[in-house]
């Protein structure tokens, strides 16, 4: 009786442990696709289109997106290994670099505003660039890759779904989105974004460096 009593308890802190890393690697992903700082760039791009345009845009947007992220993701660490031969430590710290350095230009440069030419181009932004590279850029794709490789695939999987699943909500609510925080709080939020996101760098970096030297640093996950 005891020892199922134990045993059923550590089944419970196994799946709390779980749960506690799936979603600190949706948060960090979610950080990293930043629809919420997007959301201008969003409404700008379909504030011309109608209700129903605008739906099967952000559709396409996320479908594109999650099918990228997904595939490059499971594949990464192969092409990595196969065509590079870089391991997985040495992406880490090109990708903490990566990371750091986007998100610190994006705090510090200003907005470009992007503009549609015709019609036609509207289901092609679904792709590019709304898709790639706004919503799924090397950022995203880096992280994704990384957590797969800390945290196994279930982890990846659940994270990278609920993180464009949430994302997606956004898209399709970007119009009143925008309206309610305005152009000011869109871009608040966006610059509180980036300074997570050059945190998250900067531990993905740490702990590369760590592994490489084999030095005893604690670095908390992200």
């Amino acid at each position: 009786m005891g020892r199922g009593i134990l045993e059923a308890a550590d089944a419970g802190e196994r799946l709390m442990g779980s749960w506690e890393l799936t979603l600190n690697a949706g948060l960090a992903l979610f950080a990293i696709l930043n629809p919420l700082g997007n959301v201008p760039i969003f409404f700008e791009y379909t504030q011309d289109l109608n209700p129903k345009m605008r739906r099967r845009l952000f559709d396409t947007a996320s479908a594109v997106g999650f099918v990228t992220l997904l595939a490059l993701t499971f594949t990464g660490k192969w092409i990595m290994q196969f065509f590079f031969q870089i391991s997985i430590d040495e992406f880490r710290i090109a990708g903490g670099i990566l990371l750091t350095v986007i998100a610190v230009q994006r705090i510090l440069a200003p907005s470009h505003r992007h503009e549609v030419s015709s019609n036609d181009e509207v289901l092609e932004m679904g792709i590019v660039p709304l898709a790639i590279p706004l919503l799924v850029g090397p950022g995203a794709i880096v992280t994704s890759i990384l957590i797969l490789d800390r945290d196994g695939w279930i982890v990846a999987l659940v994270a990278l779904t609920g993180a464009l699943a949430a994302s997606w909500l956004i898209l399709r609510s970007s119009v009143f989105l925008h309206r309610l925080m305005g152009k000011f709080g869109s871009l608040v939020i966006s610059r509180i974004m980036y300074i997570f996101i050059a945190a998250i760098g900067v531990s993905f970096l740490l702990t590369g460096v760590a592994n490489i030297f084999h030095l005893n640093m604690s670095v908390p996950n992200v």
